[in-house]
């Protein structure tokens, strides 16, 4: 997924809880509290990937990783089961 925090946060805790491996994409420019709280979430099973300045920067690069290794992506916004799950 790429994200600026909160959304991250969950698919962190999913990943964990799940028991499956993520990556997660976030911006250079993410608050450490927010970077911190991703990793603790995620454990052992989430690689934080901080790239770029923007939002922008980080989906492109997780966009990319996931059209190389056959990987989903997990929108953080644009998704009707997302949304759903947001509003529960």
């Amino acid at each position: 997924c790429a994200s600026a925090g909160n959304h991250a946060q969950g698919v962190a805790f999913s990943c964990k809880t799940l028991g499956i491996q993520g990556k997660i994409y976030m911006p250079s420019t993410t608050p450490n509290q927010k970077v911190k709280q991703v990793r603790r979430f995620g454990g052992e099973n989430v690689k934080v990937v901080l790239i770029g300045d923007t939002y922008d920067d980080a989906y492109a690069e997780a966009m990319k990783t996931c059209a190389e290794q056959g990987m989903t992506f997990i929108h953080p916004f644009d998704e009707p089961r997302i949304i759903a799950g947001n509003g529960t």
